[in-house]
This record gives structure tokens, sequence and C-alpha cells, in this order.
């Protein structure tokens, strides 16, 4: 482990770095749901966090589809975590961190509208990732993560167009073009 280029990324460090993304998800979206009041947007950063569970179960799938059944190993014990930090798909996948480790939100929108930069974020790094690989394995992982982030992203644009249907004026938003254009008849 450890290695020092994007390509030498084994499927193993593939593995760890995706882990590691939805437990810091799950963290962002814990420390904001402690920071929100009450109600339906509070609520919905729990069911953010929820998922990751589900996310994590299915990242072990993949692992134990590629790895011949063979269950992932316990990561910690590896140390493999720790020395992932040094990889170069790490290092890469930090960038991500911006909206993660700011402070939480305590406004609802604005909540909405940093876990959706996140997941865009994550969405596009992972798509990214996707096409620098030719294990399979690899490009599947990565292209798992990316349709998570990406229907974590529609999911929170669409909260945010419920809840506040004109409160983004950046008309160039696929979503919010499209509802505007739509005549009352």
């Amino acid at each position: 482990m450890g290695s020092s280029t994007l390509r030498e990324t084994t499927f193993l460090e593939a593995v760890t770095s995706a882990i590691q993304h939805e437990k810091d998800f799950f963290d962002f979206c814990l420390k904001t749901y402690e920071t929100l009041p009450d109600g339906i947007i509070k609520d919905l950063f729990f069911d953010l966090a929820e998922d990751g569970e589900e996310h994590i179960q299915k990242i072990e799938e993949i692992y134990t589809q590629y790895e011949g059944n063979k269950s992932l190993p316990n990561l910690k014990y590896l140390g493999e975590v720790y020395k992932f930090q040094t990889t170069a798909i790490q290092k890469l996948m930090s960038r991500l961190d911006r909206n993660k480790n700011a402070e939480p939100q305590k406004e609802g929108f604005e909540a909405l509208r940093r876990a959706q930069q996140e997941a865009d974020d994550a969405a596009d790094v992972f798509e990214k990732l996707t096409g620098k690989f030719t294990d399979p394995a690899i490009k599947t992982l990565f292209r798992q993560m990316a349709a998570f982030n990406r229907e974590r992203s529609a999911m929170l644009e669409g909260c945010m167009v419920f809840y506040h249907p004109t409160a983004d004026h950046d008309p160039s938003q696929d979503f919010f073009k499209a509802s505007t254009e739509i005549s009352p008849d």
C-alpha cells in the first residue's frame, strides 16, 4: 500500500478510498444534522447519513465479487486506513474535503446547498477516476460511487427546489431552467 502514482492504485486502496469517502460524508451529515433546527431538512440529513451504511455494504459486495468471494479485510487492523492517507488516490480525493470540513450550516437551505455541492464534486471525481483505470474492479467501484453521489445530488437539488423554488438564481442549472419554462396552462 502507499502507492506513489494513481495508476499504481490497488483495488484494496480504491475500496478504502470509497469507504473513507462514505464515512466522511456520514460524519458531515451527522454534524449538519446536529446543528439544524427540527424539521424535514434535519431529518433528511439523518437519512443521508444512514444511506452511507448501505453504500458501504454495496462497496463490500463489489469487493467480494471481484476478490473471489473473499470478505473485505478489517482495514483498521491492517493499518490500511492510516497508510491510505499517503496514497495518490487519497491526495486526489482530498479536494473533496472543503465542503465536508467546513463549519456545519445552521440554516436548512445552505446546508442543502453545501451537501449538494459535495455530492456533485464527489460524483465528478469518481467519474474522472473511472476513466483513469483499466482494472474492471476499480472501474465498477468508482462507477458505483459516482452513481451514489449523482443520486444524492439529484435528491438534494429536488429538496432545494421544493423548499425554496426561487432561491437559486443561476439559470445555468438545467433543473431550475426547465422548471421556469413550464407554462402555467
